[in-house]
């Protein structure tokens, strides 16, 4: 169980850093501003595929999250990564859709114990799905529903911005930690920002209302 546990840690990170070449790297997490932060210029360490998982197969995935404050209302749809050649170097980023809410195939599922995590656009790479997101307040509430009209609310308990620039050792733990199951129900919304750079990300964590 602890080699499994191990197995899952690493290709959580590997992912999530893969997820931010677009933003130049990691460096730390600061707590939410609407001011814009300085551009980052280098590129972080490349990465290698990780061991592809079986497609979902049962009915309680997510299929739409409403966050009536920021006026989200959108489909969700199950979400993979691949590989690919940036800047000379292998990445691993995952297959976020353009206009959808893209649920992490190897993140909890709805009603059980666990992180589920959905990422989604935010204008800077084309889709605004997660357009709003930074809107999101404290204390603000998120529903998503399952295909069977189930629905499951969770209230923002803690909302971060991950700087672009170089992954430090609390960085890296970071962003496995966000990424990783849980002992208790969690739901984790990420997205690029600021919208008109795509250096961050922006992290939403929420818990059940």
């Amino acid at each position: 169980m602890s080699h499994q546990r191990n197995f899952f840690q690493q290709l959580y990170l590997l992912i999530l850093i893969g997820m931010v070449t677009a933003c130049s790297g990691i460096v730390e997490v600061v707590p939410f501003s609407s001011s814009p932060l300085p551009f980052p210029t280098s590129l972080p360490a490349s990465t290698s595929a990780p061991t592809e998982l079986p497609p979902a197969t049962k009915d309680n995935l997510p299929f739409h999250i409403v966050a009536e404050t920021i006026k989200l209302d959108a489909p969700v749809t199950e979400m993979g990564w691949s590989a690919k050649e940036e800047w000379g170097k292998s990445v691993i980023e995952w297959d976020i859709p353009f206009s959808e809410a893209g649920w992490h195939r190897n993140s909890a599922r709805l009603g059980e114990k666990g992180n589920i995590v959905i990422s989604g656009h935010n204008n800077s790479m084309g889709g605004r799905v997660f357009a709003n997101l930074e809107q999101l307040a404290v204390g603000d509430k998120i529903t998503l529903w399952d295909k069977h009209d189930h629905f499951f609310v969770y209230q923002v308990s803690e909302k971060n911005i991950v700087r672009a620039l170089w992954a430090s050792p609390e960085t890296e733990k970071y962003l496995q930690t966000v990424m990783e199951s849980t002992d208790t129900a969690q739901l984790t919304l990420i997205t690029c920002w600021p919208s008109w750079s795509n250096t961050h990300r922006l992290v939403v964590i929420a818990k059940p209302f």
